[in-house]
């Protein structure tokens, strides 16, 4: 379902909202203020992977809820993934009951989004991947129930986020060893635009 929602079409509406994201990103972090500083890049690129995969793949209602309240359901899920939870993910651990706390409140959170769209008219007015699995049915012609909706998103949500910002992480830090490459890229970037 989600490879179907991957269209050429969509991938380049993504990248308006990506590059939107990422300078109101620069523009409001502490981090980037002044002419000089520092920054944590694995952090950085971990933040900024949530917020412009909410906006893009995810959708305005996802990224406008991205607040820091989603974002602490995000990483409580994300601590649900330690080795010990493959072996007894029942174990009545404290990352385990958070862990399922943020699952079914994100899962609530996609549900409500989707009731909304529906009682709106459910006219598709974007690309974002819960309008593509909204529409999508099973082989059989039954429609995705809306809880599995919910569901895929929170996938899709972490299946991304590590491998996206860990990349991204290592591109900025290797540029960062290769000044002749970060010129030579600067110099592209003046002559395209």
């Amino acid at each position: 379902f989600v490879k179907f929602g991957l269209t050429s079409e969509a991938l380049r509406s993504y990248v308006p909202l990506i590059a939107d994201e990422v300078s109101d990103y620069v523009k409001r972090s502490p981090a980037f203020k002044g002419r000089r500083g520092t920054v944590d890049v694995p952090r950085t690129m971990a933040e900024l992977t949530i917020f412009t995969a909410s906006r893009s793949l995810q959708g305005k209602e996802v990224r406008d809820k991205f607040d820091s309240s989603f974002a602490d359901l995000y990483h409580d899920l994300d601590m649900g993934f330690t080795p010990i939870n493959f072996m007894l993910p029942w174990a009545p651990l404290p990352q385990n009951r958070k862990r399922d706390f943020a699952q079914r409140k994100m899962a609530q959170t996609y549900m409500n989004i989707i009731r909304a769209r529906k009682e709106a008219g459910g006219k598709r007015d974007s690309e974002d991947m819960i309008w593509n699995l909204m529409s999508s049915t099973y082989k059989d012609g039954t429609p995705i129930p809306d809880k599995e909706v919910a569901h895929m998103m929170i996938a899709l949500l972490m299946a991304g986020q590590h491998s996206s910002s860990s990349t991204s992480s290592w591109i900025v830090l290797r540029l960062a060893t290769r000044p002749d490459i970060q010129e030579e890229l600067y110099r592209e970037q003046v002559e395209v635009f």
